[in-house]
């Protein structure tokens, strides 16, 4: 079996479709800062601080009047160096 890299991608569900980004609820990240790259701290519903003080794992969530913040492993394979 070949072995896999995980890396953790961050997952921005919004409760209503965001008009000006296609109508998408679900945006993803590689990081939380990258989110107010895209988005205002009222469009998210909370600053850069508040997400990292949540302590966001794979496990637990953050949730606020506008969304859901939360992580996941994305699994790749490692390619064969040629």
């Amino acid at each position: 079996m070949e072995k896999l890299t995980t890396r953790t991608v961050i997952r921005v569900r919004f409760m209503h479709p965001v008009i000006e980004k296609g109508g998408r609820t679900d945006f993803f990240f590689g990081s939380m800062a990258a989110i107010y790259d895209v988005f205002t701290p009222e469009e998210i519903g909370c600053r850069l601080g508040t997400l990292y003080a949540a302590n966001i794992t794979p496990d637990r969530f953050k949730t606020t009047a506008n969304c859901v913040i939360s992580k996941h492993r994305m699994y790749t394979k490692k390619h064969k160096e040629r």
